[in-house]
C-alpha cells in the first residue's frame, strides 16, 4: 500500500493480496477498496480493477470463496524480504 502512494503502481499479485485482505480478513466492503485503488492507479482499468476485486472478494460468477495466505504469499514471492524492506523500511525484522 505504501508503494501505491507513492508510485501509483501495486503488482497485480499485490493488488490481489491486497483485494483479498481487505474483503476476507479484515471483512471490508469490497467497493471501498475497488474506490481506492481507482483514484491511485496510474494504470486503472475499469474492468481489471472492478473484475479483480469482485474475483477476489467472492463475488460474481465464481462460487469459490478464496483466500489469499498474506504471510505464505509474502514468503513464496518475496523470500528474502528485499521487497518489503524496500517498502517498509530496515527495523522490521525481516531476513
Amino acid at each position: 500500500m505504501i508503494e501505491l502512494a507513492k508510485t501509483g503502481w501495486m503488482s497485480n499479485r499485490g493488488r490481489q493480496n491486497t483485494a483479498s485482505y481487505w474483503a476476507k480478513t479484515l471483512g471490508q466492503d469490497w467497493r471501498l477498496g475497488a474506490a481506492y485503488f481507482e483514484t491511485h492507479l496510474i494504470d486503472y482499468d475499469v474492468d481489471c480493477n472492478w473484475g479483480n476485486w469482485m474475483y477476489a472478494s467472492g463475488v460474481g460468477n465464481d462460487p469459490r470463496d478464496r483466500v489469499f495466505n498474506t504471510a505464505r504469499q509474502a514468503d513464496m514471492y518475496d523470500p528474502q524480504g528485499d521487497f518489503r524492506r524496500l517498502w517498509l523500511g530496515t527495523t522490521t525484522g525481516l531476513k
